[in-house]
């Protein structure tokens, strides 16, 4: 998970000349206060979000339009805190997404102390089931989970942890590199979800399930599990 965000990398789509042009020219209206300022909120955007945030979210934060602008106070930001900061970072993850975060050797320590979760327990199981079901439906998610997972999907998606791809009239789900790279987890699905089941984010009922549905080779996908079936084997995970 620790890829710090990169200082010589430009955004996306911008030419190279665009490139090579100072964002913040002398004499021009962006005075060091200004400049001072818009760091120092695209700083709190950060920090209070709890989540990745994209390009043109900071834009907002800082109040310029202008992402090559932004890009390079994120960059210079992102230089005075990684070289600072022996426990926090600013990393760039999964093209322009940037996260102000714990480096992943210190969240154990940070679980004795936390007041407040990134997830709630019932968003952290819906995504440990995606982690080992996947790819997903969202029909194969409610039967398991109930009818908040829809939201839970929501969240998950708003957080950039999940990616959907539409499939006929269903979406699957699969897990990104943005939740790969924040939870210092493998980009690879197989050891992605042996890391999750060892460190208890999976329950046996998922792991019984998904045996299952392996044995029938996929079956359970073509023949949907019954709701009610589905329902009694979570209920038996949480108690």
């Amino acid at each position: 998970m620790i890829l710090i965000v990169s200082l010589s990398a430009s955004p996306q789509g911008l030419s190279s000349n665009a490139q090579e042009q100072d964002p913040f020219p002398e004499g021009s209206v962006f005075s060091q206060n200004f400049v001072r300022e818009a760091k120092a909120r695209i700083e709190v955007a950060l920090y209070a979000s709890g989540r990745p945030l994209s390009l043109d979210e900071l834009c907002k934060a800082a109040r310029i339009s202008s992402r090559q602008r932004v890009a390079r106070l994120v960059s210079e930001l992102a230089t005075k805190i990684n070289s600072n900061f022996e426990a926090i970072e600013l990393k760039q993850i999964d093209g322009e997404m940037f996260s102000l975060q714990l480096k992943p050797q210190y969240n154990q320590t940070a679980k004795k102390f936390a007041t407040k979760p990134l997830l709630s327990s019932g968003v952290l199981k819906t995504l440990s089931y995606i982690v080992y079901l996947q790819p997903v439906t969202s029909q194969e998610l409610a039967q398991r989970r109930g009818s908040t997972v829809y939201s839970h999907l929501s969240e998950l998606l708003d957080m950039g942890f999940v990616r959907a791809e539409k499939r006929g009239r269903t979406r699957i789900y699969q897990t990104t590199d943005a939740f790969a790279d924040y939870f210092g987890l493998s980009h690879e699905i197989e050891t992605q979800r042996k890391q999750v089941t060892r460190h208890g984010l999976v329950s046996k009922s998922q792991r019984a399930e998904r045996a299952v549905t392996f044995q029938s080779e996929g079956e359970s996908r073509s023949t949907p599990e019954s709701p009610k079936s589905s329902a009694s084997a979570v209920r038996v995970s949480d108690s």
